[in-house]
């Protein structure tokens, strides 16, 4: 099973990635599907994403972030990902 799913990354983006307003307002069944750890590891995940969209990065470091995600990601959120 791959730790990030298109689940928690409807939780994720339903909260804007924004981890207090979930702490505060999440529903049990969201807080089941997602925790803190896998949380921060989107925000990294996206965050690098953001890295290779907005300008001259390396070969190296495209491709690291892109197999990372690949190990890390079920298809539909590989897709959700590579496609913002």
């Amino acid at each position: 099973m791959k730790r990030i799913t298109i689940d928690k990354l409807k939780v994720y983006y339903k909260y804007h990635g924004d981890m207090d307003g979930f702490a505060r307002s999440g529903h049990e069944a969201e807080k089941r599907t997602i925790d803190s750890d896998d949380w921060s590891f989107i925000d990294e995940l996206i965050q690098n994403l953001e890295l290779i969209n907005s300008g001259p990065i390396s070969e190296a470091f495209n491709l690291r972030i892109l197999e990372e995600l690949k190990d890390a990601a079920d298809e539909n959120a590989f897709d959700l990902l590579t496609k913002r």
